[in-house]
């Protein structure tokens, strides 16, 4: 298992993102460039199941600061919500430090099937996961000519 990586785990439920590879490192075109083949391991329940997808640097770099916020506002919410939507997690909290994130796998979405599940967790675990998508946007930064960049 590699050490580029971002994942939630309790009670036996996991959502984990691996990105392998950017999938077009040597393209013309930036938005290209910013795709990353990411190894995608769910379970829900005792449904569950692994797949690859393709995320843009910039869906990383996002929900991080999205989850940065979660550590000073326990009523925010941070939203992984890529351009395919073969994974959606919707995280939103209580006010009282405790999270819920809502989950979506689709690892095909022209088929239609989907596994929907929740995770729990709280404001402790807030670093850990900003820390992991850290190492992503290290390994994989943004490149090219995109509003957003690494912090």
């Amino acid at each position: 298992m590699s050490n580029t990586y971002f994942e939630i785990a309790n009670e036996g439920d996991i959502i984990r993102n691996e990105p392998l590879s950017l999938t077009f490192p040597k393209a013309q075109l930036d938005w290209d460039r910013n795709w990353i083949k990411t190894k995608v391991t769910v379970k829900g329940g005792v449904f569950g199941g692994q797949f690859v997808a393709e995320f843009m640097s910039t869906d990383f770099e996002i929900f991080k600061r999205q989850l940065k916020n979660l550590d000073n506002d326990f009523n925010a919410t941070a939203t992984f919500e890529p351009l395919e939507q073969q994974l959606v997690l919707k995280i939103k909290g209580d006010g009282l430090g405790h999270f819920e994130v809502d989950c979506e796998a689709t690892p095909e979405p022209h088929l239609g099937q989907t596994l929907i599940f929740s995770i729990n967790f709280d404001q402790t675990q807030i670093k850990e996961y900003v820390r992991q998508l850290d190492t992503i946007t290290k390994a994989f930064p943004i490149d090219g000519d995109f509003k957003i960049h690494n912090e």
